[in-house]
């Protein structure tokens, strides 16, 4: 069975609520964070089918627990796999914005988790949010929703800009 996947159908819950998922087996697709953006992927599930993903949507992403098959016998869920992240919990909002404004500052990709900053593991970096006041931990979870500058529909994921040798930003 080679299963070639174009779009996302819900999420386990949703479809679950929905009744749309009742008795199907279950199989998932593991990936790691840093693959759920990629417009092409090649792999194959737990259950050993072989499955291509070709998203056609710009800034689309797969998110845990999204389904991405499903027939009266089978349900393809995706799986992402926990990672080493460094956490920040900021406590209030300037604290969050800083964080927020330095981190982009870095190119670093950038979680939301209820009220709280996930990000790669980085030992240079933990330690400047160490020594910059922001209380990181390291942890090992799963990085799903990630945030994006100019998300907004039409508009590029990118931005351009240059860094001066200070390390200063000129937009």
């Amino acid at each position: 069975m080679n299963l070639i996947i174009q779009s996302i159908i819900g999420t386990l819950q949703t479809l679950k609520q929905q009744q749309q998922i009742t008795t199907q087996m279950l199989d998932t697709v593991s990936l790691q964070w840093f693959e759920a953006d990629r417009r092409i992927i090649r792999t194959t599930t737990t259950g050993g089918r072989e499955i291509a993903f070709r998203l056609l949507k710009e800034g689309q992403r797969l998110h845990h627990d999204d389904v991405v098959y499903l027939d009266k016998q089978l349900v393809i869920a995706v799986q992402i796999e926990p990672s080493e992240v460094m956490v920040l919990a900021p406590q209030t909002l300037p604290e969050m914005a800083r964080a927020c404004y330095e981190i982009g500052n870095k190119h670093t990709p950038l979680f939301l988790d209820g009220n709280e900053l996930l990000l790669p593991f980085d030992k240079p970096l933990f330690e400047w949010l160490q020594a910059a006041g922001f209380a990181p931990t390291r942890q090992q979870r799963r990085l799903s929703e990630q945030l994006r500058a100019n998300s907004a529909p039409g508009i590029g994921a990118g931005h351009i800009h240059s860094h001066d040798i200070t390390g200063h930003h000129h937009h």
